[in-house]
């Protein structure tokens, strides 16, 4: 697939089909090389997988707002290989749940890890004629839950933001305490409902039945 750089550009691009993205941000987001990010963008454009694009960003100063129009680059909706490519691409992986669960075996404390969302593999059909609207339509609020005791949410904020570089995405995800999570769970929190009555995948969990 031409390497780390490209994979993690082509997922960029297929998770945010409407995102206006420029090389810097590309390098940003992707953790990769600027030189590497305006490489792939050539690529990508030469395979018709990317077209050039505006947006207009508002920016504040001094109280006062103006606009400010940004040149970049967006997934081409005409591409004709996105169904396959996303099957490829942004399928459940393997990686980066063994990321996720090793990270957190070598953080005291933890108590139970839950992914969906993002982490689940929506794209499970073998037909190549899927349109990404209908891949959209799987995804919901919550990608990622941590419980632990004894750290706090910034202890996470590495491995969230390496997840994010690795599935060209940002990752909606909570850290609580055991405390925390049972009342919510006792309470029938619409957030962790979200989370456990969609699709899901128990990494760790030293919690026992409650979760059940």
């Amino acid at each position: 697939m031409g390497g780390i750089a490209r994979v993690r550009t082509m997922r960029l691009f297929l998770e945010n089909p409407d995102r206006v993205v420029t090389a810097e941000e590309l390098a940003k987001s992707s953790a990769i090389s600027i030189i590497s990010a305006r490489r792939e963008i050539r690529f990508l454009r030469s395979v018709a997988l990317i077209a050039p694009a505006k947006r207009v960003d508002e920016i504040i100063k001094h109280k006062k707002t103006r606009r400010k129009k940004v040149s970049g680059f967006r997934f081409a909706p005409t591409f004709p290989l996105t169904g396959p490519l996303r099957n490829l691409l942004i399928g459940a992986s393997p990686v980066s749940r063994e990321k996720i669960v090793r990270y957190c075996k070598n953080r005291n404390g933890v108590r139970l890890v839950v992914v969906g969302g993002a982490f689940i593999n929506a794209a499970a059909s073998p037909e190549d004629t899927i349109p990404l609207s209908e891949y959209l339509e799987f995804e919901h609020a919550v990608d990622l839950l941590i419980v632990g005791q004894r750290a706090q949410r910034s202890t996470y904020d590495p491995l969230v933001k390496q997840l994010e570089a690795e599935m060209g995405r940002e990752l909606s995800w909570v850290f609580l305490t055991p405390t925390e999570f049972e009342h919510r769970m006792a309470m029938h929190d619409k957030f962790l409902r979200d989370l456990f009555d969609y699709p899901h995948e128990i990494l760790i969990n030293k919690l026992g039945n409650i979760i059940k």
